[in-house]
């Protein structure tokens, strides 16, 4: 694993590593399609993990063809930090609703809430829209019906009683959060580094948004110096660990027997997967120039 680019082949090195991880994910989701999910949480970190998939294999198709001569700009950096950013949200929400070892009375009232919020949202896109269907009916009687539940859920009454009275304002106004936990806490339970994720998440995001800093970078920075190179690989290197996780974890979370990774994937993916708990920034931080 390579903790700085300084060329073309060192740029190669880290796509095969992206491509050998992912290959495996696939292998892994491939097994799973054939054994149905039992139970909620099976059922939705089956989905969640397919939709994680598929944001990955977007992510590697607009990445820049290793075997090729080096691109001539950053111009997919926008998109790819998009995606990646996408990879992010998706391990989050695999995380609170499959991933995190947790009793069954918690997950309960987990997966209502992250339903719940979907609901609600749900019913505000639809009101925006001016959208009359019988349909909405059947959603706001599932919003009720998941309120309800989690109003006289067991686990509710075992929350600090700060972040209760914040749950029932949050209700009282048609504004659930999709998670009852903040982010720093759910990290702790990934066994991700707080600190980390938050850097990655705004380095992506600074190149998602249309502003002078990443515009101007796009033009000022060559794409074969090491710096180039490292903008061009970061989505992935920021990606990586977190699909490392997230396959670890479907594969103990799977009804059938995962396939088990090549003896060299298996080795790339312990390297990666530690880089998420170290309390630095990710690799490749671009200057600020």
């Amino acid at each position: 694993m390579l903790d700085h680019l300084n060329t073309w082949s060192d740029y190669r090195t880290t796509v095969r590593a992206f491509d050998a991880v992912l290959e495996h994910g696939k292998a892994v989701a491939a097994v799973w399609a054939t054994h149905p999910a039992d139970g909620a949480q099976a059922t939705y970190g089956e989905r969640i993990f397919g939709k994680l998939l598929a944001h990955c294999v977007a992510l590697r198709r607009l990445a820049a063809d290793p075997m090729q001569a080096t691109p001539r700009d950053l111009g997919e950096l926008p998109s790819m930090s998009a995606l990646a950013r996408c990879v992010i949200e998706a391990f989050d929400a695999f995380e609170y609703v499959a991933g995190h070892r947790i009793s069954e009375s918690e997950r309960g009232f987990r997966i209502r809430l992250w339903e719940l919020h979907d609901a609600t949202r749900r019913l505000k896109v639809l009101a925006a829209l001016g959208v009359e269907d019988p349909g909405i009916d059947e959603i706001r009687a599932d919003a009720q019906r998941l309120q309800a539940a989690i109003e006289s859920h067991e686990h509710l009454a075992t929350l600090p009683a700060e972040l209760q009275a914040e749950l029932r304002r949050r209700f009282a106004r048609a504004d659930p959060p999709a998670f009852h936990l903040n982010q720093r806490q759910r990290c702790s339970l990934s066994g991700i580094d707080p600190h980390w994720h938050d850097m990655a998440t705004l380095q992506l995001t600074q190149h998602m948004h249309t502003l002078p800093f990443s515009t101007r970078q796009l033009l000022m920075i060559p794409p074969g110096t090491p710096e180039g190179l490292g903008l061009l690989a970061q989505p992935l290197l920021l990606t990586l660990p977190l699909l490392v996780r997230v396959i670890q974890s479907a594969a103990a979370l799977m009804p059938a027997n995962a396939p088990e990774p090549p003896s060299r994937t298996a080795r790339t993916m312990q390297a990666w997967r530690s880089v998420a708990e170290r309390p630095t920034r990710p690799p490749l931080e671009p200057s600020v120039a």
